[in-house]
């Protein structure tokens, strides 16, 4: 039970079994071991720089009960790795809280919970027709012409070939809501990995001397390579992304004042108007819609960019307006803020558990409070 917790396959009724135990143990010390026993075995922590341990250790003991001995103190910074585990690991923080609140919390969790996302999406075909993916069985949906169009078990769209009928292309569009990611496998081979809140339209094959889609919100691209047709990804404000065969990421929601692409392999060209800008792995392009300029930022933690596709809310220290923003989409909440709360977290946590084990895991900090009131989130100290 305690690795289904962990590798976060557990379903919502095992975790809430899950807490049932650990509510009913008379001492911590059987839960901290296997922390302490799972947490070695992990090796993302070591990728952390000697700045992010640091913050993790204030996190971790941020605002600690005055009465504390220093001896105490100092020896929990020398042991930083054991303790880390404790934030980083965070869903086994959630486990020690529930811990001290027993059961009357687990009963919270049960009738007022908000589900995490999941693999939603509607696709739109070249004729008007709309398919509704979380709804419909798997298999092969349609065909348009020499293209069959299939959904599978784990959240992916499927465009095959499947012979040498020539049809003009038509033009789909897939479309996640808030709540929502989906998986799309293009015809030429290109992987693409859709957030919540995203909108892409793409040919049913491509054709002429380019491969070109068009984007509104996030999304991480797996390009095939094809020297003879680039791949071109186009935003609403005529910024536009050029590559031949590479892996990256998109940012280009509406409501946010920058479109921000970050390359983990490869190269691409980043165009808007006149303006180009070319990035190396590592990199990100941060293109201004108002004046229009790029910004190339160094050295970026790819790996909190690209967290959100696999599976995390990565915060290497992000501040709280800039995960609540990932919550709002990720969660389909809307989130207000009595009190100007500003903290920046040092975690790594699952996006498959529920808002309120989320917030609990976030309150450990002592440094933000939150309530919820249907799907509304109030951010408060």
């Amino acid at each position: 039970m305690f690795g289904k917790y962990f590798d976060k396959t557990a379903t919502s009724e095992e975790r809430i079994e899950f807490m049932g135990l650990v509510a009913q143990l008379k001492s911590d010390e059987t839960l901290v071991s296997l922390m302490e026993t799972r947490y070695m075995t992990d090796q993302s922590i070591l990728e952390f720089s000697p700045e992010i341990k640091e913050k993790i250790l204030n996190n971790i003991h941020h605002k600690a009960e005055t009465d504390i001995p220093v001896r105490q103190v100092r020896m929990f910074n020398l042991n930083w790795a054991k303790y880390a585990a404790v934030l980083v690991v965070g869903i086994f923080c959630f486990g020690l809280y529930f811990y001290k609140k027993a059961q009357n919390n687990l009963l919270v969790l049960q009738t007022q919970h908000i589900a995490p996302g999941g693999n939603k999406a509607t696709l739109t075909l070249g004729n008007g027709k709309k398919i509704i993916l979380d709804t419909i069985a798997n298999g092969v949906l349609v065909k348009q012409g020499n293209i069959s169009i299939s959904k599978t078990t784990n959240g992916q769209l499927v465009y095959n070939v499947i012979g040498d009928e020539k049809e003009p292309a038509t033009l789909n569009t897939i479309e996640t809501p808030n709540g929502g990611q989906y998986q799309v496998n293009l015809p030429d081979g290109t992987k693409v990995w859709l957030n919540a809140g995203t909108k892409l339209s793409f040919p049913t094959f491509f054709v002429g001397n380019e491969r070109k889609v068009e984007l509104k919100g996030e999304a991480y691209f797996e390009v095939a390579k094809n020297a003879k047709k680039p791949f071109k990804v186009k935003m609403s404000n005529q910024a536009e992304v050029v590559v031949l065969g590479t892996h990256f990421n998109i940012s280009a929601y509406e409501e946010e004042k920058e479109i921000n692409t970050t390359l983990l392999e490869g190269s691409v060209v980043v165009k808007i108007g006149q303006k180009t800008a070319k990035i190396s792995p590592g990199q990100q392009a941060l293109v201004n819609k108002s004046d229009k300029n790029i910004e190339l930022v160094d050295d970026v933690n790819v790996n909190q960019v690209v967290a959100w596709k696999n599976g995390f809310f990565s915060t290497e220290g992000i501040s709280l307006h800039e995960l609540m923003k990932q919550v709002e989409k990720w969660y389909d909440v809307r989130v207000i803020y009595q009190d100007d709360v500003q903290v920046d977290f040092v975690a790594r946590l699952p996006r498959n558990i529920t808002l309120l084990e989320l917030i609990n895991l976030l309150e450990l900090t002592k440094q933000v409070h939150f309530k919820i009131d249907k799907n509304t989130l109030t951010v408060m100290k």
